[in-house]
């Protein structure tokens, strides 16, 4: 697992707000196989207009690349870290600058300068 790949992911069972069921996710950080299998990764769920002002949310476009069926989001309040296990299926991948867009989101979330995640 790579940095900016998408994969379908099981996130059940999850507890309170957090995003649930299978669902699509990007890679942020994909852990060591041999010594730490969880991976660091954003959900992607639907797109809503609603979302256009909030800085949380990166919306993507489908296209052949990320293989996206509709218009999306990345909610990059949910960061979290999974296990390997909960990984089905590799969808595809987005660009270098969605990566800059989702790093930036989420150094905005930690308070943490965005000009240090480059």
């Amino acid at each position: 697992m790579k940095p900016g790949e998408i994969y379908w992911v099981n996130l059940d069972p999850a507890i309170g707000d957090k995003i649930k069921k299978r669902r699509p996710v990007i890679v942020i950080n994909g852990g060591h196989d041999k010594h730490l299998r969880l991976a660091i990764v954003v959900p992607v769920t639907a797109w809503g207009p609603y979302w256009d002002r909030n800085p949380f949310f990166v919306p993507l476009e489908p296209d052949s690349n990320n293989r996206l069926q509709k218009k999306s989001a990345v909610d990059c309040f949910q960061i979290r870290a999974i296990s390997h296990n909960r990984f089905v299926e590799k969808i595809g991948n987005i660009s270098n600058d969605e990566i800059d867009l989702i790093k930036k989101s989420i150094a905005l979330i930690l308070d943490i300068e965005p000009e240090h995640c480059e």
